[in-house]
């Protein structure tokens, strides 16, 4: 019975760790990502920011989270925001350097850009609507 439990107990400070290790490390991308200049952030979508509020979403043919999830969370983001959001899709199975600029690890993933084109948040596997909408909430001038 010690046995058992002391398994347990070490599977569990295993999990703990490997979650806190990717805190840590999604701590330090985005610290990395918001100090990286936006002018090649943008260089490399191949764009330049116009004003407008963004998010770079990274997704592929194959994400089966990105078209039934993400997608559909990204449409009706942007059917509250009309025109003051502008979002970015980007095949990151096509243009895997841009993936590689931005830090994706996996998709969906979803960059968030303030009105500069300067990065403010970022998002390993899935966002929902509404914590794209917290995101961009500081940053948007007309909610305040």
């Amino acid at each position: 019975m010690v046995d058992r439990l002391l398994i347990v107990a070490a599977l569990v400070a295993v999990v703990a760790g490997l979650v806190a290790g990717g805190r840590a490390l999604a701590r330090r991308r985005l610290s990395e990502l918001r100090a990286a200049d936006p002018g090649r952030l943008w260089a490399a979508l191949r764009a330049e920011p116009d004003g407008r509020l963004t998010i770079v979403a990274f997704s592929t043919p194959s994400c089966a989270a990105c078209k039934a999830a993400q997608e559909p969370a990204l449409t009706a983001l942007q059917a509250r925001a009309a025109e003051d959001l502008r979002v970015i899709r980007v095949d990151a199975a096509e243009r895997p350097e841009v993936a590689s600029t931005f830090g994706v690890l996996t998709v969906p993933a979803t960059v968030v850009l303030d009105r500069l084109g300067r990065v403010v948040a970022a998002n390993q596997g899935f966002a929902t609507a509404d914590q794209l909408a917290l995101q961009l909430r500081p940053h948007d001038v007309s909610s305040r």
